[in-house]
């Protein structure tokens, strides 16, 4: 299942976001910030809108720390727990 939700993450941030990448060239494990993908707090507001929408769910505001934004690794773990808690 996680590997669905990181496939779904790789396709968001490249069709749906301003990052210049394809899902295939998306490193799971790379940093979302300034030394790896670049998503500065405007575009990760936006992402974070279209997780919501695209996953049916809803960050509650201790979820939305950095922590589980640190990498899409982290997140779709993250992802995952909330659809199984459902």
């Amino acid at each position: 299942m996680t590997e669905d939700i990181l496939r779904k993450l790789k396709q968001i941030i490249s069709e749906e976001l301003d990052i210049n990448l394809k899902p295939q060239e998306i490193d799971e494990n790379a940093s979302l910030f300034e030394e790896g993908l670049g998503i500065d707090s405007v575009v990760l507001m936006e992402f974070i809108g279209l997780i919501e929408a695209n996953f049916g769910l809803q960050f509650t505001d201790e979820e939305l720390s950095m922590e589980p934004f640190t990498n899409l690794t982290a997140l779709a773990e993250l992802i995952s727990r909330k659809r199984a808690s459902q």
